[in-house]
């Protein structure tokens, strides 16, 4: 689907994506959409989820949506100097991007958040997608169908009515594609099997939000504690600062002249348990010139001290930051207003320009007409506000660390006093032997997430060959061949998997079984075996099939009784045995000379010294030991 090539982009790892696509963007003109619709709509949308994301701590980016209209993509793609002609075909809609790095959690919470916004809000169509491509159909690939591959689902896969859908059509247009998936949903939704596992994954929710918080104890700096107390999300930066943090960013925690060490009190922390995971394998425990003075590794109180030492030292960075990144900025912008940015980035503008008018966005209007100024305007508004969000972008580190210091510097002395609160009185931290998992804790969690491997294989009885074969002649055919759909858990069940290393499983029962079906298409007969019709061959009463069956069995167990029977006596006789005569008779033959008998013999000579030769006289030389 060309009109989807924007979406094609090398996506980021750890970045989802979020494309949504209201009712009124593809059912009406979408020249006609406008920023404001879609802005209203995002408040709609913050307003549905607020319940669930006012106390969420979010790892890295909050989720922020943002209006996309036609228009705006059109110049996106000339500002990136990527126009394609069918990106102009492309719906306006509601995009929204997120990080969530080392906590994959994050991710599937935002899926649970659309899945409810696609059911509360009708016709609201949505794409997910990350650095993995459709990683809902990778979540359900098991009880996928058989059409079902990378190349057919690219940019094919949705969610509508808190429903997955994948369209199979090709040539129609996207707008049509979004109108079918709403009009005539049946056509293009997936299995229940498929719907149950998607589910399975995001029901933990809203249960989960709080299942993944983790309380700690932390002996901070005072005016640490009062940001935290303000600003309880900022946990997660300050945590990702230090723990990511180089032996050359962390210099200036040896002065921590933001966060002094000499008067700190024992708070309660909230945090995530992937954010506490984080701090407890940090090894970093401060500069010890600084004057920590920590308690031994032995006493109860060791890690509360060692975390109060990562998060201050993480606040002291994010400030520092905050204030040399506030000083570059007042030195490059003083007095620079947008026509000085544009100077700035002459250019880079002219070239924008250069491209907009050879796509014909300026429609050959004459040069100062009042046309041409009114587009030229809406042209430099959207070139100064991709250079602003291009900045935000570039230095999203910075953000955070603005709040940290806005908060630092909202500090009040009463605030610290206020707080200050006895040890005695804190709420006991939560424990962390989740930390800690042993084999048999990571088996059972296995099995809860894909089940036993072990007891999957009997759960479903094989088909026999021949119920297998009435089942693909009563099977419909398309371009794609025959599909049994019902047996396609089974068959992926037995699938190779590469990380076996070869190994393979026999069961004799089923060899045994599968041989028999083999069999049963053909009994054994005499020369007329083959003649007569196709129907003949393979139908016949099953009791006089079994029959024949039987005897053709006994048949090889007797010929294979004389065969054994045979071969010891030939052993026990060998002066009587054919194969030795006719060994020597090829040896005396060949004289000495080069032969099929002297290569076989020549080499493996010692082995058949068992062979009682009549006459030594009568074996060539080079053959005698």
């Amino acid at each position: 689907m060309a009109n989807l090539s924007a979406m094609h982009k090398t996506r980021e790892d750890d970045v989802l994506e979020c494309f949504l696509y209201p009712k009124f963007c593809y059912t009406s003109n979408t020249d006609n959409v406008t920023e404001t619709q879609l802005n209203e709509e995002i408040a709609r949308y913050y307003q549905e989820i607020a319940p669930y994301t006012t106390d969420y701590i979010w790892h890295r980016d909050a989720l922020v949506f943002r209006p996309r209209t036609k228009q705006a993509m059109m110049l996106e793609r000339i500002l990136e100097n990527s126009m394609v002609i069918e990106d102009y075909q492309t719906v306006p809609h509601i995009y929204a991007t997120l990080h969530f790095d080392e906590d994959i959690g994050d991710e599937w919470f935002t899926v649970f958040l659309i899945y409810q916004l696609t059911k509360v809000f009708d016709g609201l169509i949505a794409r997910l997608v990350d650095s993995d491509g459709e990683f809902l159909l990778i979540e359900a690939a098991n009880a996928l169908p058989l059409w079902a591959n990378p190349e057919t689902c690219q940019d094919r896969v949705f969610i509508h009515d808190g429903s997955l859908h994948v369209i199979r059509e090709k040539g129609k247009s996207f707008v049509n594609l979004l109108n079918n998936i709403n009009r005539i949903p049946q056509n293009s939704r997936m299995s229940e099997k498929v719907q149950s596992i998607l589910n399975k994954r995001i029901e933990i929710y809203p249960e989960e939000i709080y299942k993944r918080k983790h309380k700690a104890r932390a002996f901070l700096p005072e005016k640490a504690a009062s940001i935290l107390r303000q600003e309880p999300g900022l946990i997660a930066p300050i945590i990702r600062t230090i723990c990511h943090s180089d032996p050359l960013e962390r210099k200036v925690c040896r002065a921590m002249r933001y966060f002094p060490p000499e008067q700190r009190t024992m708070v309660n922390v909230k945090m995530t348990k992937c954010l506490y995971a984080l701090a407890s394998h940090c090894r970093y425990t401060g500069d010890p010139r600084t004057g920590w003075n920590l308690p031994p590794a032995s006493s109860t109180k060791y890690n509360a001290y060692v975390l109060g030492v990562k998060i201050a030292c993480g606040l002291e960075m994010l400030v520092a930051r905050a204030n040399e990144e506030r000083r570059k900025r007042a030195k490059n912008a003083a007095g620079m207003d947008n026509e000085g940015k544009l100077i700035l980035n002459e250019h880079s503008f002219n070239a924008f320009l250069s491209r907009l008018e050879a796509s014909g966005y300026f429609k050959d209007l004459l040069e100062g007409s009042q046309e041409r100024e009114k587009l030229l305007v809406v042209a430099k508004d959207y070139f100064l506000k991709q250079l602003s969000l291009d900045d935000s972008l570039l230095h999203s580190s910075k953000t955070d660390a603005e709040r940290v210091l806005e908060a630092w510097e909202n500090i009040q002395t009463n605030d610290v006093e206020m707080y200050a609160q006895d040890e005695g009185t804190l709420s006991p931290a939560d424990s962390d032997s989740w930390l800690n998992v042993d084999p048999a804790q990571l088996e059972m969690l296995l099995n809860q997430q894909w089940g036993n491997s072990k007891d999957k294989k009997h759960e479903h009885e094989p088909l026999s060959l021949r119920e297998k074969v009435q089942a693909f002649l009563n099977q419909n055919s398309d371009i794609d061949g025959v599909q049994f759909l019902e047996d396609q858990s089974t068959d992926d069940n037995t699938r190779h998997d590469p990380d076996e290393n070869g190994r393979m499983e026999f069961d004799a029962d089923v060899f045994d079984s599968t041989l028999r079906d083999i069999l049963d298409l053909v009994v054994p007969g005499g020369e007329g075996e083959f003649e007569g019709s196709s129907e003949g061959s393979l139908g016949g009463d099953d009791e006089d099939k079994g029959g024949e069956m039987d005897k053709y069995m006994r048949l090889l167990d007797s010929q294979l009784q004389a065969e054994l029977v045979k071969e010891e006596e030939h052993i026990d006789n060998k002066h009587t045995d054919v194969v030795e005569a006719n060994l020597m008779e090829s040896i005396q033959g060949e004289s000495g000379g080069s032969g099929p008998a002297g290569n076989i013999i020549g080499g493996p000579i010692r082995r058949l010294m068992h062979l009682q030769l009549q006459s030594p006289t009568t074996v060539p030389p080079d053959l005698q030991s």
